[in-house]
């Protein structure tokens, strides 16, 4: 199995800000254990960008992206409102079919 540091992450900060929390620490990483098997996995943290509480339940995304700029992999989870209090990690693990060139994560509305 090999593992690598991921390094071309982007945060899509307009709409952390609309959402009024700000995702820190990101760190991702790409694990290989063989042929067949290939994953990211995207730690960090979610804080309010003010006070300790979030008015809504919000989704983070983590989007995959190849060379060529297409979306290879998708995953998300989600941040409860009336669970948090100032700031929850998060661990997002995606199956990829090959190593992704360029990471985004943000937070969007809760559609569930």
């Amino acid at each position: 199995m090999s593992r690598e540091e991921m390094k071309n992450i982007e945060r899509l900060e307009i709409m952390e800000e609309k959402l009024n929390v700000s995702i820190e620490g990101i760190y991702a990483k790409y694990a290989k254990y063989d042929e067949d098997s290939r994953y990211i996995t995207v730690t960090g943290e979610i804080h309010a960008s003010s006070g300790t509480t979030i008015e809504e339940d919000i989704e983070i995304i983590v989007t995959a992206y190849n060379s060529e700029g297409k979306v290879i992999a998708t995953a998300s989870d989600y941040i409860y409102a009336d669970d948090f209090f100032a700031l929850s990690p998060i661990e997002i693990c995606l199956d990829v079919i090959e190593k992704p060139t360029k990471i985004r994560v943000y937070p969007t509305k809760c559609s569930i």
